[in-house]
């Protein structure tokens, strides 16, 4: 069989999915920012594997995501940090862990 007669156009269906793979081209347009969400108000501490990434209160995550637009980073991805579990206490099932409106209470709790 040679060449396929048919090529798949999905990765080109918007001018963000063409952005995000066209090849060898390294621009801030191209990146997602992580950003680590934990419990509390006015926290922020540096995560010891990725220098620069820290683990923040949602008050602090609205500020650096300010920061991160006028950088020109389109993107962000947030991460939730877990409270330590204590032996007591019970590990949550896959089934709680996917509830949409968690992160809507928890933003509102803090």
């Amino acid at each position: 069989m040679s060449f396929p007669t048919h090529r798949p156009r999905r990765l080109r269906r918007s001018e963000a999915l063409r952005g995000l793979v066209r090849e060898t081209r390294l621009a801030t347009s191209g990146l997602i920012y992580p950003m680590f969400v934990c419990p509390g108000t006015r926290i922020r501490q540096e995560v010891s594997s990725m220098p620069g990434i820290y683990q923040q209160s949602v008050d602090q995550v609205v500020e650096e995501c300010r920061e991160v637009e006028s950088l020109g980073i389109p993107g962000i991805i947030l991460l939730g940090c877990p409270k330590p579990r204590t032996p007591a206490a019970p590990a949550p099932s896959a089934k709680r862990a996917w509830y949409s409106g968690r992160l809507k209470r928890f933003a509102k709790q803090n």
